[in-house]
């Protein structure tokens, strides 16, 4: 049999087994994942805004062994900056199916436990108000892209 004609199982979305509040407290831990590697390429995006201007000023100073420099040092923050949208975006994919699957799930009958998840998760939902989300990450993607064009045009004359 061929080995692609199945998907392979993400493991990371197996938390049918799980108490609720065992589920509960994985959900979490990849919501924070996912806060920190927001936060995390949100600094990488600043990184990448300096060191442009970087490139811009070595341009201007004609010392081209410098300019190379901030050239090889730019390809390396655009690569990490890939790769932490690239994981952003993984963790933003499972961290709304295992919402999903967290709230399908039945509660424990301690009621209070019960009424505490259920605002916590509230409150993770109002911290990540995905369509709000969606829009200001396309706005920077974008003017990441615009960005990139820019270096990429720059790169080109030389």
């Amino acid at each position: 049999m061929n080995a692609t004609a199945y998907p392979e199982v993400d493991r990371d979305l197996m938390i049918d087994d799980l108490s609720y509040q065992d589920a509960r407290d994985y959900v979490l831990k990849f919501l924070t994942s996912e806060k920190k590697t927001i936060k995390a390429l949100q600094e990488k995006e600043q990184e990448l805004q300096k060191w442009n201007e970087r490139l811009a000023f070595a341009e201007r100073s004609g010392n081209p062994a410098q300019t190379q420099q901030v050239k090889d040092h730019l390809h390396r923050l655009i690569q990490e900056r890939d790769t932490l949208k690239a994981e952003k975006d993984a963790l933003q994919r499972k961290t709304t199916i295992l919402k999903e699957k967290l709230q399908a799930k039945p509660k424990d009958a301690d009621v209070a436990s019960s009424v505490r998840a259920e605002r916590l998760l509230a409150d993770f939902e109002q911290l990540v108000d995905v369509d709000e989300y969606k829009l200001n990450e396309a706005m920077k993607d974008q003017e990441a892209e615009d960005e990139l064009a820019k270096l990429k045009a720059k790169l080109s004359y030389q």
